[in-house]
């Protein structure tokens, strides 16, 4: 028997536990162990469920949480809640995703 298709996949249960810490740096390899499927399936099931890789979609939560908690955090601190090692580190991703470095202001950004 197929799984049901409309039932959420494994990738959401990843995603789910990930949007509550950020900072999870828990593996592909190690989710999938958890979740008692291959890592091939649980690769499959993020492309499916949200377009892109596991990696590349734990980046761009910790990116988009990251620039919230700038508004009221100072960048080393953000840095750590988001799972990165170094503030260096947080600063690099941030300026690749968004073009700029975390400490610029400006209006209308999210």
């Amino acid at each position: 028997m197929n799984r049901d298709d409309t039932r959420p996949g494994f990738a959401v249960t990843v995603a789910r536990a990930l949007h509550r810490n950020p900072a999870d740096g828990t593996e592909l390899r190690e989710w999938a162990a958890r979740l008692h499927v291959s890592v091939k399936t649980l690769q499959r099931d993020f492309v499916r469920e949200y377009g892109t890789s596991y990696s590349r979609w734990r980046t761009s939560l910790r990116l988009r949480v990251s620039k919230v908690l700038l508004q009221t955090q100072p960048v080393a601190e953000v840095a750590r809640r988001v799972g990165y090692a170094t503030p260096s580190a947080f600063c690099a991703a941030f300026a690749r995703e968004f073009g700029h470095s975390p400490r610029r202001r400006s209006t209308g950004e999210a």
